[in-house]
């Protein structure tokens, strides 16, 4: 293929790229506004003293996701000599399209679309132990949450002590550790002499990411996993579910948990946490409104909300290549 015709195709494909990031993020808004009950949402603005719960959700948001850039910059930086400027850059362009996938898993090809083709590995890998990381929040953090929240639900299903399960997270995370390591590094040798692949820059890079850097890493996790649960719990307390702050929280953390073991689109697993919610908390029709118009709430602050700048990254990265 010629040079023209490979500028061509790269044309053709950024512009598909980019169709595709606008058409997600416009169905996922437009799905939301179809899910939210206004009705709810208006009778929570016009009740005194409630804005300043959903004033304090909303300016969480670019804390949350400078903690997340900041975990990703400590891990990206063992492959890539990028400023911290950048990774915030690219992390946006990655909501772009993770908003409309499974458990967001669409944020590292959207991390790809504004990264060299030369950059790409480093971006993977290091995307992929940012999810490692965030693991760590949920086995240390929402782990000992859901076991305390569902004590009196699991005290009745199980033939043994709840307290027996509390030691399980933090023992699958070192398991993790001392085993997940050696796992990826052989992984990389087989895809190297299996297909030939490159993979002696990555084998190197994974030998720096030693335990105090994951640590390091992971403790920001840990805090932006805290940081998100405050927003929900925000918002329950401004659409009126009214829950005790400690367990409040850890019933929160106990239900991304459960959900992040089982990628659904957004459209379901928004009625998967308010199953939970309500399993947990209340079932009344009350507790049911206010617990999907937050969980919504809190996807629309979060997600659709930064999505909307890094589409227009994704868009300037196209217009870019278009001039070259």
């Amino acid at each position: 293929m010629t040079k023209a015709k490979n500028k061509t195709l790269r044309k053709w494909l950024l512009r598909l790229l980019s169709v595709a990031v606008l058409a997600a993020f416009a169905w996922q808004f437009r799905r939301l506004s179809a899910e939210l009950d206004w009705a709810a949402f208006r009778a929570a603005l016009g009740r005194p003293g409630q804005w300043k719960f959903l004033v304090l959700a909303v300016v969480l948001m670019p804390l949350n996701w400078w903690l997340e850039a900041r975990k990703w910059y400590i891990l990206l930086r063992v492959f890539l000599p990028w400023p911290f400027a950048r990774t915030w850059r690219t992390m946006l362009a990655g909501v772009s399209l993770s908003a409309a996938t499974p458990n967001r898993i669409g944020e590292i090809g959207g991390r790809l679309l504004v990264a060299d083709r030369s950059e790409w590995p480093g971006v993977i890998t290091s995307s992929v132990l940012g999810s490692v990381c965030q693991w760590v929040a949920f086995l240390l953090l929402a782990w000992p949450g859901l076991m305390w929240t569902a004590d009196t639900l699991l005290r009745e299903r199980l033939p043994f002590p709840v307290a027996w399960l509390w030691p399980v997270g933090p023992l699958l995370l070192a398991i993790g550790w001392w085993g997940g390591m050696p796992l990826l590094l052989r992984v990389l040798r087989w895809l190297e002499s299996r297909f030939r692949v490159r993979t002696e820059e990555l084998s190197k890079g994974l030998g720096e990411v030693k335990i105090g850097l994951m640590a390091r890493a992971g403790s920001y996790a840990c805090l932006r996993f805290i940081v998100y649960c405050t927003q929900l719990y925000l918002l329950l307390w401004f659409f009126g579910l009214e829950l005790p702050l400690l367990k409040g929280i850890a019933g929160i953390a106990g239900i991304y948990l459960v959900q992040a073991g089982i990628p659904m689109p957004p459209g379901v697993n928004l009625v998967t946490r308010t199953e939970l919610g309500l399993l947990l908390w209340n079932d009344s029709p009350e507790a049911a409104v206010a617990t999907l118009a937050a969980f919504t709430s809190l996807f629309a602050i979060n997600v659709l909300l930064p999505a909307l700048p890094g589409y227009f990254l994704v868009v300037r990265r196209y217009r870019k290549h278009e001039a070259l």
